[in-house]
């Protein structure tokens, strides 16, 4: 994993506005005749500005470990959200949009049936898909039970004990499958914490199941950067005082002693010997909290995988080579409306792909790999 740099954000952000503006013209004019030089020209500098990205997150410094910090005595009243993350936001609606504007340019190059029929299939699930996920990457960068917990710190008071970051984990379990004779894997991330003063060692997993849908958060990411950036640091483990008002997993956030917040869950059963007393019940743990300690939320990251962004990059290639023989004016009618169908089915894929593959090669960018199976299947 290696950090975002100024050079890294530029060219991102450079690509995303290029592949805005070509969409944005074969949006406003669609009726302009080919070639359209002015989408191509467009769509070059955005291949120009990825490429940049590209070397610029290779050449990125990698995410090390910081040096431990004398324990702070108080726990912050503001708990620091995790920030927008605008160039996933960004990218992820691109690649919804941009194959609705590709099949929209084939339609008007054969207004036939079967064209007209792909636009508005495509048109009614990609707006779907839009509406899905910019809600989920722009709405709330809290869960409700995360809120509750912010709301308890700033009303004064949270328990909390004291833990030691340990190893991000990815488990892979082993089960009986879905068909007669087969297996399948359930994949389960959590960041290790033990409690300083002994005890088993605790899981914070994330905020949201990984993958599809709120999986698309960066919170599953969160817990390996703090798993490779902040292992040995001590923290505040920090929990609700209204924990008996909330249902299945409590919300948990990791204040480390450097002030970084790192949000998570943790299961009622491991958290309850430190909300309430054994015997008779009383609540224990109990910390104030301070409006004069800041809180900070992780650092960027830089985002390209080799593993995911390279199949992505020739996906996109090849949507582009497939629209280019119609914006050039060399395919028209029917052929150039398949095409267009062929480049956004591309388009489309490309972003699959990278959905599908997330949950691979773990042990690639850091995580530490357990394996288990079901008994009943040994």
């Amino acid at each position: 994993m290696r950090r975002t740099t100024v050079l890294s954000r530029f060219c991102g952000g450079a690509a995303l506005v290029a592949v805005t503006v070509a969409v944005g013209l074969a949006l406003a004019r669609d009726d302009a005749r080919t070639p359209r030089w002015d989408v191509i020209e467009a769509l070059g500098f955005a291949a120009l500005a990825a490429g940049g990205w590209v070397l610029a997150c290779r050449a990125a410094p990698t995410v090390r470990g910081k040096s431990p910090v004398p324990a702070p005595a108080t726990i912050p009243r503001s708990l620091r959200k995790p920030p927008h993350d605008w160039g996933l936001a960004a990218g992820v609606v691109l690649t919804i949009v941009t194959p609705l504007v590709v099949l929209r340019f084939g339609f008007t190059l054969h207004e036939g049936a079967l064209t007209g029929l792909a636009l508005i299939a495509g048109m009614a699930l990609g707006f779907w898909l839009l509406v899905y996920v910019a809600t989920d990457l722009l709405g709330y960068r809290l869960g409700p039970r995360q809120r509750v917990l912010c709301a308890d710190a700033a009303a004064g008071q949270v328990h909390a004990v004291r833990v030691r970051i340990g190893a991000p984990v990815w488990k892979r379990y082993e089960k009986r499958g879905d068909k007669p004779g087969t297996t399948k894997a359930e994949h389960t991330q959590w960041l290790e914490v033990s409690p300083v003063a002994g005890g088993v060692p605790l899981q914070v997993s994330p905020m949201y199941p990984a993958g599809g849908g709120t999986g698309l958060t960066r919170t599953t990411t969160d817990l390996l950067q703090a798993g490779l950036q902040l292992a040995g640091h001590e923290a505040w483990l920090c929990l609700p005082t209204r924990w008996k008002l909330i249902e299945k997993q409590l919300p948990a956030a990791l204040v480390v002693d450097t002030g970084h917040v790192v949000w998570g869950e943790l299961s009622r059963d491991a958290a309850r010997q430190y909300l309430a007393d054994r015997i008779n019940g009383a609540p224990v743990n109990l910390h104030p909290t301070s409006p004069d300690r800041p809180s900070l939320a992780l650092p960027g990251r830089a985002k390209f995988r080799q593993d995911l962004h390279g199949r992505q990059l020739v996906w996109l290639l090849a949507a582009f080579a497939l629209a280019a023989p119609a914006l050039l004016g060399a395919a028209a009618g029917f052929p150039g409306s398949l095409l267009c169908l062929g480049s956004a089915v591309a388009v489309a894929a490309s972003g699959l792909g990278v959905t599908r593959r997330a949950t691979e090669l773990p042990g690639a960018i850091g995580w530490t790999v357990r394996e288990g199976r079901d008994p009943a299947i040994r």
